[in-house]
């Protein structure tokens, strides 16, 4: 199947048709619209809210997600500065002060944080090896928010790591015999439902 007007061979009478239609030796050649559709996809439009040239073709996405646009921007509860995003807070900064040290952290309002009475209650040490440089706080049933001192453990940060990892039976005796003879009357429920 050849075409008709340069003789191209053609696989097939859907490609010889469509070839014949816009081949360039077609005297007749339907091509202005296929020209008109090029030059408006190649007119840009302005933005209603940034002013940024958009395509024909682009300019309704762009405008739904532009960050000038009222409808996307929301207030930060930090520092009340308005942004676009799916975030809660308009950065690194103010979600650390949300977070960490706001009212959604479990120490806010609290005064002092759950490692101070750890410390008081245990000493600054791990309950397992004796490291006195850098100690971690372990909480025995794994609720990070019961932040009681019979809930509370020095552990320094290997042993912390293997209380919650697959060789927490290595490290788990240890721990259920000091709280025992720590708190002989108090019966701990961890979240494994194991007490003594």
């Amino acid at each position: 199947m050849n075409c008709v007007y340069c003789n191209k061979i053609c696989k097939n009478d859907n490609s010889k048709r469509n070839h014949e239609r816009l081949c360039k030796s077609n005297p007749n050649r339907n091509i202005p619209n296929v020209e008109a559709s090029i030059k408006a996809m190649a007119k840009k439009i302005d933005c209603e809210y940034c002013g940024k040239g958009k395509s024909l073709g682009n300019i309704k996405k762009h405008q739904e997600t532009c960050s000038k646009n009222p409808n996307n921007q929301k207030e930060c509860p930090v520092c009340s500065k308005m942004f676009v995003g799916k975030s809660t807070t308009c950065g690194y900064s103010c979600s650390n002060t949300l977070f960490r040290s706001g009212k959604n952290n479990p120490n806010f309002g609290t005064g002092k944080s759950y490692r101070s009475p750890c410390f008081e209650e245990h000493g600054k040490k791990c309950i397992v090896c004796g490291e006195d440089k850098i100690v971690a706080v372990h909480h025995v049933n794994e609720d990070h928010h019961d932040n009681r001192v019979e809930n509370l453990i020095p552990l320094c940060p290997t042993h912390h790591q293997y209380l919650h990892s697959r060789y927490k039976d290595e490290v788990q005796p240890i721990v259920d015999t000091y709280l025992a003879e720590k708190y002989s009357e108090y019966k701990y429920e961890r979240r494994d439902k194991r007490t003594f």
